[in-house]
This record gives structure tokens, sequence and C-alpha cells, in this order.
């Protein structure tokens, strides 16, 4: 697959440590080491919530598919669903599906999630030899203004609903990285994780309890026990997405993460560190990202800390202004080429904030 081919169409995925009292934290950037911070009251809706701008964000280029409403073209190219071998999976692409060593020349592997630019398939089971191994990445190289937004945890439902109505008012799909116990015990309520699905934001599993455990069978639960939440609810694949809480490794994390599908450890670029005790000044977010930000970046923010909803309007608006768009993580991939930045360290907002 090249960087951007014009003649392609883009797809959209249609698609989470105990605290005292049974409670999940947002996650603490440091691995291992879970944040203190409270669950803040909820806080009644604002009035007004930006809508959409249908001059600068088209509806439908994609032929009116119902899963995603708000699809925009980008360099030429519109961001929808393909699904060329017709099995249910998005695919990467235009062409026949791979089946066996005999796979025509430019078959289709749904290689989600993972560069996989000559469709190698050695061993010709149907999948590419990329999605066979492990891969991390928190941006991709590009000059394509486009960004994906990502949103961990998920403690508060109310915040979670303004931030989908900022992202759905922007006509932005997102990624979301939310905890199974929240879903579980209803913090995170059903018609909300609908509300994702029917948005085409992405979402990828994140752990049931925010940990991953002390043995591989341990962290094997932690992402199995997510799983069947999602998908009974609101009929949402995590797989092969994931994020580990606070990036936390273990020796054998990428072997049970194989072994349960899922061939992607996504980390992010620029983090907003949202989640701190006081929580930074939304102004100051939205002056963070709208200054570090470049194209191609994976930004992190979380679900529950006040400043964040409040941000996230002016960080759409701004960005908009600057002629970004905003994709889901595996849109990405039509753009450019996964990569691990500097150090494999995010650029931080901290400097910003006081």
């Amino acid at each position: 697959m090249s960087k951007l081919s014009l003649g392609l169409v883009l797809l959209a995925a249609v698609c989470c440590a105990h605290a005292p009292g049974g409670r999940l934290q947002p996650m603490d950037p440091e691995p291992g080491v879970d944040s203190e911070t409270p669950v803040e009251p909820e806080e009644p809706l604002e009035e007004e919530r930006p809508t959409l701008d249908r001059t600068i964000y088209p509806n439908d280029c994609d032929g009116g598919n119902p899963l995603t409403p708000d699809d925009t073209t980008i360099d030429g190219l519109c961001v929808g669903i393909v699904d060329a071998d017709q099995d249910g999976a998005p695919n990467q692409g235009l062409g026949p599906a791979c089946v066996g060593p005999n796979s025509p020349e430019r078959c289709i592997d749904n290689c989600r999630y993972v560069y996989n630019p000559d469709q190698a398939d050695e061993d010709g089971d149907g999948i590419g030899d990329e999605c066979e191994s492990v891969a991390e990445w928190d941006h991709v190289e590009t000059d394509v203004k486009v960004v994906a937004l990502s949103f961990d945890d998920g403690y508060n439902d109310h915040k979670l609903n303004q931030i989908i109505d900022d992202l759905n008012a922007f006509g932005a799909r997102s990624t979301f990285f939310l905890n199974g116990l929240y879903v579980k015990e209803g913090t995170i309520k059903a018609k909300t994780l609908q509300r994702l699905s029917d948005g085409g934001h992405l979402s990828g599993n994140h752990t049931f309890h925010h940990k991953l455990g002390k043995s591989p069978n341990e962290t094997a639960k932690e992402i199995a026990d997510c799983e069947p939440l999602f998908m009974d609810l609101a009929g949402i694949d995590l797989k092969p997405l994931f994020r580990s809480p606070a990036y936390a490794e273990r020796p054998w994390r990428n072997g049970v993460l194989l072994k349960a599908g899922y061939n992607v450890h996504l980390k992010a670029s620029l983090d907003t560190y949202d989640w701190t005790n006081p929580p930074p000044p939304p102004d100051k977010i939205v002056e963070c990202v709208t200054s570090e930000v470049r194209p191609g970046d994976i930004i992190l923010f979380h679900v529950g800390p006040r400043s964040t909803p409040k941000a996230l309007p002016g960080i759409l608006k701004a960005l908009a202004e600057q002629g970004y768009h905003f994709v889901t993580a595996e849109e990405l991939l039509y753009f450019g080429t996964p990569a691990v930045s500097p150090g494999g360290a995010a650029r931080l907002c901290t400097p910003y904030y006081p």
C-alpha cells in the first residue's frame, strides 16, 4: 500500500487498578502507578453545544453509508467503509480477498490497524504477515493535516456524552479506550456505548480493571472480561486494538495479546495530562494542543476530568481552522507510515500549565 493512493477509499472503523471503594481511577502516564484523582461530581449539561458546519464537513461522501453519517473528503479521499471481500471486516483498500497460497496479486488481507504495504502472506493463511506480530506506534509520518484524538478510562458517563456531542458536532471520529468495569457497573451506560458505535468512533481494549495483572493468566482475563460487555451492549468489537494501562509492560504481554487477537499496542504522540489534580485550566489545554499539534499525531485525553469537555470544543474549532481533519487511529494509516516518537515518549502539555 502506497502512502496515499487516490484510487483507494478509506474505511471507518465501526466499531479500557482497583481503588478504594471499587472505583477505577484515570490513567497515570507512569507505568505501574495508579492516579489517586477523585471522581468528580457531575455537572449540568451546557445549554449550547457546537453544531456541524456542513460546508466544512460534507455529509455522506461514501454514498450514504448509515454507519458513517459524517464522512469527510480529505485530499480527495473519503473516510468510509470498505469491505472488499464481504466478510464483515473492513479492509484496507480495494481488491479481491487473500485466500491461501494462490491468492491474487494485490489482494486484501484484513490487516487492520497495521501498515502492511506489500500485503505479504508467506504462510498463506489469508492474514498479512505484519498482522501476526504486535506493532506499537504513536503517530504516522505524514504531511497531511490529520490527527487522531483518543480518550482513555471513562469514569464519568455525563462527561463522556459531552465529549461525544463535541466530536459529532465537528464531524470528528475518535478512538476510545474505556475500562470494562465502568461498563459492568453502569458508570458508562449502554446507550452511551451505542452512541460511540453509531457515530463511527473506534474502540480498543484498555483492560477491565485498568491493570495488566501479575501473571499471563491475569493479563488474559483482564483483556477477555472486556470483550463481551462491549459486544453485547453495543456490538463493539475491541479487537485488534489495545492500549496498556499507563503503558504498562510485562514480559508476557505481547504473547498474550496475540493469542487473544490483538496485534496493535497504540500509544500517543501528544499527551494533554488532563487527568492531574487539580485539573489543568481548559484554555491551557487548548493552547497546548493547538500550539504543539503536528500532522499525524495521536493525542491523548481522558474521559472524566472536568477540564476535558470544556477544552474540546475550542481544540476542535481551532484545529479545524488550521485545516486539520479528525480521524480514527485506523484511518491514520491511509495517510502515512506508523512510527514511534523519538525516545518513545509523547510530547507533554505540562509546560503550559500553572
